[in-house]
């Protein structure tokens, strides 16, 4: 916020100074090309505006230094403004007027002195009004970029606050059932199966709990969550449910989103293996394209005899379809598909947001 306020201090002074400086410049040219032609020497002149432009800079640099800091509305601040430059306007008034008839010589003999006050009153008014204008338009400004900063800070956080409910949305049986599945094995005493499933558990928490942000992660250590989410799936249906992975491209080092790939083996598991008797084979595969990194889950015989997901559509993926908008908007895509070998899901994540260095959205 500090080195906010010292840009727009820095700016402010910019603008100030080159304001000032342009009307000192066309003061010295009409000065230098009008006073020679009334056989006077110009010199008197330009010192004369040269000190009145002085007193202005730095008696306007100051108000305007200070009031650019105040948060009152432009209405009550130019108020502000206006009750302060009155007085300097007559102050300098004056002060123009008593040196040009000190040292003017020729010009202003025969006029009388309240016209030269008419005219001296104008001169000074003038450049006073348009500084008054130029820093309305820059608090203006200011306070308009405040607005649109305040308001996207304000976006950003409820897209972060939406994200996370959409994180932590994750099948709450998921717990229950694993623990379940953990106790048939201890009291089946099969030692080395509750080991394993106690080992893949640890592994799939630790990475929830380290990744609590959707900052990117390396594409190998979410596959590694996924296939550790995947083995204690299998030590609960043991050889009902058969896994296959596919690499169909090589792959790089890109990094995706954690715990995206999770809500799509949820979905297989609560549709194909818990609910339908049989065998169920799952297929994940990974495949670059040229615009997209394609990862597919194929469950085959998903759909049975009924006509789901057509009928209805899972909230896990609901979620994460809405997660997959909040960070990377339209350039990612989830899509269902139906066949006669089974159900695919297919998540499109765009290739050139997933290098580590662009982040879409960020949460």
């Amino acid at each position: 916020m500090q080195m906010v306020m010292q840009q727009r201090q820095i700016n402010f002074w910019y603008w100030h100074v080159l304001y000032w400086l342009s009307y000192l410049l066309v003061k010295y040219i009409h000065l230098a090309v009008l006073v020679p032609l009334q056989n006077e020497p110009a010199w008197p002149y330009l010192w004369i505006y040269t000190l009145v432009t002085a007193i202005n800079l730095a008696v306007t640099g100051m108000l305007g230094h200070y009031e650019l800091t105040n948060k009152l509305p432009l209405s009550k601040q130019l108020l502000r403004l206006v009750l302060v430059l009155i007085p300097l306007w007559f102050v300098m008034v004056v002060l123009r007027q008593t040196l040009v008839m000190a040292y003017a010589s020729n010009s202003m003999e025969g006029v009388e002195s309240p016209l030269k006050y008419l005219v001296a009153f104008s001169l000074v008014l003038l450049p006073l009004a348009g500084w008054l204008a130029v820093f309305m338009l820059i608090k203006a400004n200011q306070l308009h970029y405040a607005g649109f900063i305040q308001q996207q800070a304000l976006s950003q956080k409820a897209r972060q606050a939406r994200l996370k409910v959409l994180r932590y949305q994750l099948n709450p049986h998921f717990m229950f059932n694993t623990l379940n599945a953990l106790n048939s094995l201890i009291v089946q005493r099969d030692g080395q199966a509750a080991e394993q499933l106690i080992e893949h558990l640890s592994t799939y928490l630790r990475h929830s709990l380290k990744n609590q942000h959707d900052n990117l992660v390396p594409l190998q250590q979410e596959l590694d969550a996924l296939t550790a989410y995947m083995a204690i799936q299998q030590l609960r249906f043991g050889p009902r449910l058969t896994l296959h992975w596919r690499i169909l491209t090589p792959l790089p080092d890109l990094k995706i989103p954690p715990l995206l790939l999770q809500p799509l083996a949820e979905n297989a598991i609560q549709f194909s293996v818990a609910e339908k008797a049989g065998n169920i084979a799952l297929e994940i595969s990974l495949e670059l394209q040229q615009h997209y990194l394609l990862i597919t889950l194929k469950q085959q015989h998903a759909a049975g005899d009924d006509n789901w997901p057509s009928q209805q559509h899972p909230a896990n993926l609901l979620n994460l379809a809405e997660r997959l908008q909040l960070l990377f908007a339209d350039q990612a895509k989830l899509k269902l598909s139906l066949d006669e070998s089974g159900f695919y899901s297919q998540i499109y994540l765009p290739k050139e947001a997933l290098d580590g260095n662009v982040k879409s959205n960020p949460s």
